[in-house]
């Protein structure tokens, strides 16, 4: 055999050792399954479809970043690991991104953002939430100014009246809920 031949051979070898591939798709509508962090492909020009390809390298792990395309969108996967053993590389569109690091998870839409760290949940979308498992911030100013309103005074001739300016208060608990839900 020649150098060149035993190049070539050589060659061969390692590529049926370690097959791997890339080519895009159509992500099948319905198929991404976010629990199971995978999702169904139909090739270009191909028959059939792909199923289970992995939306993340670290799919059924804690600490992972997943990319959820959108249905029907052009996406490509890759092989890993040899055939069979498919992952989403790039989405051409996007519904969805959770990255999720220990027991903090951030959840990105169009609609907004959700931070959830131990039980504080933080979101932002048409308005803000911040609140733990017992309490958010939305309540705890409610409660403060619903109680400005109710301060009565001692006085030598009893009790004072409501605050002149309760009105104003009243106010603010109306733009409260214009920032901040409960």
């Amino acid at each position: 055999m020649t150098k060149n031949g035993a190049k070539i051979s050589e060659g061969i070898r390692a590529l049926t050792k370690r097959p791997y591939e890339i080519m895009s798709g159509t992500a099948v509508a319905g198929s991404v399954d976010e629990s199971n962090q995978t999702l169904s492909v139909i090739p270009d020009g191909q028959e059939g479809k792909i199923e289970g390809v992995l939306l993340g390298a670290a799919s059924a792990a804690t600490d992972c970043m997943l990319v959820l395309p959108k249905d029907g969108s052009h996406v490509v996967i890759g092989s890993v690991d040899g055939p069979g053993n498919w992952i989403l590389l790039q989405p051409s569109e996007i519904t969805k991104v959770l990255v999720t690091i220990g027991n903090t998870a951030c959840t990105i839409r169009e609609s907004g953002v959700k931070i959830e760290t131990g039980n504080t949940v933080i979101e932002v979308e048409s308005v803000i939430k911040i609140a733990t498992a017992s309490e958010s911030l939305h309540a705890i100013l409610n409660d403060l100014i619903t109680a400005i309103t109710l301060i009565t005074v001692p006085t030598p001739a009893g009790p004072s009246g409501v605050p002149v300016n309760a009105a104003t208060f009243n106010s603010i608990l109306t733009r409260l809920s214009n920032l901040l839900s409960a």
